[in-house]
């Protein structure tokens, strides 16, 4: 009966080889799948990250032009489109600048507002467009903004 019982413990002491084949083999299916999830997310946040850089250049090229006075020579019509230095070099800005002429509330509010020329404007439209020359990432990234601006 000692036979027995030495047989039995020793069965259960550990896995075979074959079980752990086995294991290697199902373990590396699914870091295989957790591998291919992992460079999406990374891709995916590189991209978002991308994306606020672009929105935060943008912001701060049309505060720098809404500071300008009116009259200044880079919020001009003539010219457009105009372009303008990003902070990042990985960016490119452009816009244009249009001038009007609004007397009346009634008048803005209808929105058919009469072009006018730059000595006659009391409001001038900047429409900017930020893009990302990131290659890197996939894809075009592209942000539009319109702003409005009055003398004073």
């Amino acid at each position: 009966m000692a036979g027995i019982e030495t047989t039995s413990a020793r069965n259960s002491d550990g896995f075979t080889l074959i079980e752990i084949l086995v294991a290697l083999v199902i373990l590396s299916f699914v870091a295989l799948g957790i591998a291919g999830l992992f460079t999406h997310a990374v891709k995916t946040n590189a991209s978002g990250h991308d994306y606020a850089l672009l929105a935060t250049e943008a912001r701060f090229a049309l505060e720098t032009l809404q500071a300008l006075p009116f009259t200044h020579d880079d919020l001009a019509a003539a010219g457009n489109p105009h372009t303008m230095p990003p902070v990042s070099p990985n960016f490119t800005i452009t816009y244009t600048v249009d001038d009007y002429r609004i007397d009346s509330w009634q008048e803005a509010t209808a929105g058919s507002w009469a072009a006018a020329a730059a000595t006659d404007a009391n409001l001038k439209r900047i429409s900017m467009t930020v893009a990302s020359t990131n290659q890197i990432l996939e894809g075009r990234r592209v942000f539009t903004v319109s702003s409005l601006k009055i003398p004073g």
